[in-house]
């Protein structure tokens, strides 16, 4: 079963410099030329199913199957935690390049009323344009967003290929600190406090992990 979900955040970029507002304010989401894509991981616990923070899940079986693991993996006073790198896959696409499809009355009327309640909101002075975008949903193999002219009142899907990316792999430690020097081997002393996770199990995934604690 699958425990993980990609979730993204996604904006329109426009370009670093700008010229005066001229013909091309006509152009499609002018001035924004890409789609800028955050793709990250989100965690549900194995047993309840709710969104996990910050890898930990309150509810009872999670608890106790988590000390169980804890245990089994030598940390009898319970002080390890899982982590794992904070790393997000990074995606800009020129909007040029993308599927664009502007939706019929109808098809707008069938987003319903709350499509835009988390939309982010785009203002570009120099060219009087202002936009709203949803958030960003997978269909199929493509993750696609929706977008809405102020102006114009039109509302356009915007279709890309789903960004790739391998499951992160997480670990089990213990938060430590260790005393270091500062670097510079001519000079005595220095010394400053680093802290730093002792690793006492390593797994390919959440998946993984929510494995090893339902069978613990």
């Amino acid at each position: 079963m699958e425990y993980i979900k990609d979730s993204f955040m996604v904006r329109l970029a426009a370009p670093f410099v700008r010229t005066f507002p001229g013909k091309d304010t006509d152009e499609f989401l002018h001035p924004y030329k890409n789609v800028e894509i955050y793709m990250f991981e989100t965690y549900d616990c194995p047993f309840c199913g709710k969104n996990v923070q910050s890898f930990e899940c309150n509810c009872e079986a999670f608890k106790d199957a988590f000390k169980k693991l804890q245990e089994s993996c030598g940390d009898v006073k319970h002080k390890s935690r899982f982590h794992r790198q904070d790393l997000r896959v990074f995606v800009s696409q020129p909007i040029s390049e993308l599927k664009v499809t502007k939706l019929t009355k109808q098809e707008i009327l069938d987003l319903g009323p709350d499509v835009w309640d988390s939309a982010s909101r785009y203002v570009d002075s120099l060219s009087n344009r202002s936009y709203l975008t949803s958030s960003a949903f997978i269909d199929g193999d493509n993750l696609c967003l929706l977008c809405k002219d102020l102006a114009s009142k039109s509302v356009y899907r915007m279709e890309m290929k789903k960004p790739e990316s391998e499951p992160r792999k997480v670990y089990l430690g213990i938060y430590s600190t260790k005393t270091v020097s500062g670097g510079n081997p001519r000079k005595i002393g220095n010394y400053h406090m680093e802290r730093y996770y002792k690793d006492l199990k390593g797994f390919q995934s959440w998946n993984e992990v929510c494995e090893a604690l339902v069978n613990v």
